[in-house]
């Protein structure tokens, strides 16, 4: 049976976004007809400006998701993962960059798996790797490829020692313990380059296995009732928008990056759906 909801609300660690669709409800937990899942995508052919134009709208929308996909996923990992002695790791922002030209990602993805090998033993001396982690690939004007990563579980390292681990070239490290919304901070440098048509047909970006994955309440009653438990001093941002779903009312709530919205609002990861 399909459901409706007005409210839907997206936990990712220390941040809580709210959408209110104003003029219909949404559907949401419906069932996808085979044939409409396994058809292809329809390629956008640019035979004219029109056809031009929709093929750009179309790209950027993708981009806003997939931008909005990644801030979620590391605000749900930023200042999650914890050391043996029970304190909480900061997360290491880092660029990678090849020395040598390369502008294969197959080939720069094979070098960067390798890389993640090394560095695991370095940390652990173990070989099934631990480490958490985000990874943006970017083409730099010269066109070789580089990497903007983000890791949510290691300890800081010298960056020449880093270096020697990373054996491709220049490593750039930088220390994020100031900033609470690590998502929107980094994405800033990560997807600046999202748009570039070379990585169409690519992956713009990859990660980790076993990464905390953002909590979305669909269910109308249980949605409004959590926003109603939201102090008003939590709201950090309001905007409103119009779309396909009609007008919507957007709400972005913000607590100490240490922090999660399940200490905040009780039972809340218990009723999640």
């Amino acid at each position: 049976m399909e459901k409706i909801t007005d409210t839907k609300i997206i936990i990712s660690g220390s941040t809580l976004e709210v959408y209110k669709y104003k003029d219909k409800p949404v559907l949401y937990d419906f069932v996808i007809p085979e044939h409409f899942r396994k058809r292809r995508k329809t390629k956008i052919l640019v035979i004219d400006e029109e056809s031009r134009l929709r093929k750009m709208e179309s790209r950027k929308k993708g981009m806003r998701r997939a931008q909005s996909i990644l801030r979620r996923l590391i605000n749900s990992n930023a200042w999650r993962w914890y050391k043996p002695n029970n304190d909480i790791f900061s997360p290491v922002f880092i660029t990678l960059t090849f020395a040598k030209n390369v502008q294969d990602t197959k080939t720069a993805n094979f070098l960067f798996s390798k890389f993640i090998k090394r560095l695991t033993y370095h940390i652990g001396e173990e070989k099934k790797s631990f480490l958490k982690y985000v990874v943006v690939t970017e083409f730099q004007k010269r066109g070789a490829i580089h990497y903007h990563a983000i890791f949510f579980n290691l300890k800081f390292i010298d960056s020449n020692i880093f270096a020697k681990i990373w054996k491709q070239g220049f490593v750039k490290l930088n220390l994020i313990d100031h900033v609470t919304n690590v998502g929107a901070y980094v994405c800033k440098y990560m997807c600046k380059e999202f748009e570039d048509d070379r990585l169409d047909g690519k992956k713009r970006y990859f990660s980790s296995r076993g990464l905390k994955k953002p909590v979305v309440i669909r269910e109308q009653t249980e949605a409004r009732r959590i926003f109603s438990l939201i102090p008003k001093e939590l709201i950090k941002f309001e905007s409103k928008f119009g779309g396909h779903m009609g007008k919507v009312e957007y709400t972005q709530c913000q607590i100490e990056k240490e922090r999660s919205f399940n200490k905040v609002i009780p039972e809340l990861y218990d009723n999640a759906c």
